[in-house]
């Protein structure tokens, strides 16, 4: 798995606002790039595998590490 060109550290920030805050980023990265979110908002999966579908990006990887989540995303 190659290394994120970004990360967002949204740890403490819970419901729409992960989504939005990681939306943002995306669109100010290039395609191709990959984004790391790290988030211990629980529900995050719902809004980040949403926000995948409809923009078209990819998601490489998501990974549980007691209670934080980490997305790999690929615009």
């Amino acid at each position: 798995m190659r290394a994120p060109d970004k990360t967002l550290d949204v740890q403490g920030v819970a419901g729409l606002r992960v989504r939005t805050l990681a939306l943002e980023t995306l669109e100010l990265m290039e395609r191709g790039q990959v984004l790391n979110v790290i988030t211990s908002d629980k529900d995050s999966r719902k809004g980040i595998a949403s926000l995948c579908l409809e923009k078209g990006y990819l998601l490489l990887d998501e990974v549980l590490d007691g209670s934080l989540h980490s997305f790999l995303i690929q615009r």
